[in-house]
């Protein structure tokens, strides 16, 4: 038996952690449906989806906090706080006092605690388990969670998708899902952190006044660790393949936003859950066929799969039988799921060692910031010209890159994955 499997507050994070993606899945299908059942327009659901995702932006901020609070305290916390405020729904559908402007007050808020949750278990694990098995219990960690995600973003389309449950009694049972995780993660126990022999004593106001400048201090060091990233990607090939990843973003945003109402048209709430879930087995394939193309010519591969990306949106915009639907949804994502493989491993391997952290964050920072406006713009766009026109606009999204990066011989040309070097000069200068 392996010992992982006998290290009872490894199982305890492991078991707490499946549960609360269970929750967050069913929350994420149970609330967007909710808005557009309740809003009756894809404005609302662009709305929504830009509030679930814009907490993410400010992700660099969690660190502080998650460093100063006790694990089981914030885990407990968090979780008591999404599930009041969730619990917050069906209280005002059982007087009859629900509206959507109530579920968009409560999204983010949610959304904004849960920025917490993943963080925090992360920082629990190295104290959980020894450090020759840290690597495997990552390993797990990872694949439960994608796991999860695929399993339960189809069970909540389903419990929507029920007459006796239904949105509502969907998140009566995400509520539960975080009664069980404060019951999990109350009972954690973990070893002392180990305290740096530097660090001073502080008073309880000290201590937060030292919490204050050091947030004041992480965000100007975000800032500068930006500006860094962007000064050191200008005149390399990583900038002329990021730029256009802005554009796939901003339209997959506007994807997200309309994805209840092109469900609704083709075969309902069910649908909608499995479309969520063909999304995760899509980028899961995508990142393991990935692994095994890395001696195929990067130019080729981008090229390739923006054609792919783009049939597959014209499919799934044409397609009225719903496994076609599934499938074409599913292999839409495979390419940025395996590109994202790639393009992680290049950074990794030709950016200097001291700046990858810095050009890492800056990329995320570009690419992941124009998703959730990309939703606002989604919902407002589906009001006019129907959901389907999303999907073909993101199908010409993906033509336009790849004209892009047919265009341009020097994208075109770039080398395999496997034959770059440190500092590779066909990739840094560009």
């Amino acid at each position: 038996m392996h010992p992982l499997a006998r290290n009872r507050t490894f199982l305890r994070l492991l078991t707490g952690r499946l549960v609360t993606n269970a929750g967050d899945s069913i929350y994420y299908v149970a609330a967007l449906w909710l808005v557009h059942d309740l809003g009756g327009s894809t404005v609302y659901t662009g709305i929504a989806s830009f509030l679930i995702l814009l907490p993410s932006t400010l992700q660099f901020l969690v660190g502080p906090l998650v460093d100063r609070l006790q694990v089981r305290t914030s885990l407990v916390v968090t979780q008591a706080g999404q599930a009041l405020l969730i619990g917050t729904i069906p209280l005002a559908a059982f007087y009859d006092l629900l509206t959507v402007e109530l579920v968009l007050v409560v999204i983010p808020l949610a959304s904004l605690l849960n920025q917490v949750t993943y963080p925090a278990q992360a920082s629990a694990l190295p104290r959980a388990v020894e450090d020759e098995h840290l690597s495997t219990a990552n390993s797990v960690f990872n694949a439960a969670h994608e796991g999860v995600n695929m399993t339960f973003n189809a069970v909540g389309g389903l419990l929507v998708g029920l007459a006796a449950v239904g949105a509502v009694g969907a998140l009566v049972i995400d509520v539960g899902t975080f009664a069980l995780a404060i019951v999990l993660f109350a009972g954690l126990t973990l070893p002392a952190r180990t305290r740096r022999e530097d660090a001073p004593d502080r008073t309880e106001s000290e201590a937060g006044e030292s919490l204050r400048g050091q947030i004041r201090a992480e965000t100007r060091s975000y800032v500068a660790e930006f500006k860094d990233g962007v000064s050191y990607l200008r005149g390399t090939a990583f900038l002329g393949v990021i730029f256009p990843q802005i554009v796939i973003s901003f339209a997959m945003g506007m994807l997200l936003a309309v994805l209840p109402a092109y469900a609704a048209l083709r075969g309902g709430s069910g649908l909608y859950g499995i479309l969520l879930s063909g999304f995760a087995a899509g980028a899961l394939v995508g990142s393991i066929v990935a692994a095994r193309l890395d001696t195929v010519p990067y130019g080729h591969f981008i090229i390739a799969g923006s054609g792919l990306t783009a049939a597959a949106w014209v499919g799934a915009a044409i397609a009225q039988w719903t496994p076609l639907i599934v499938v074409c949804f599913a292999i839409a994502i495979a390419y940025p799921g395996g590109n994202r493989v790639l393009f992680d491993t290049l950074v990794q391997t030709v950016a200097p060692e001291d700046l990858i952290g810095r050009v890492s964050s800056s990329m995320a920072t570009l690419t992941n910031v124009a998703t959730p406006f990309g939703s606002l713009a989604g919902g407002v766009v589906a009001a006019a010209v129907g959901p389907v026109a999303i999907l073909w606009i993101a199908a010409g999204a993906n033509l336009l890159v790849m004209g892009y990066f047919l265009a341009r011989s020097s994208i075109r040309n770039l080398p395999p994955v496997a034959s770059v070097t440190r500092r590779d000069e066909r990739i840094e200068n560009f």
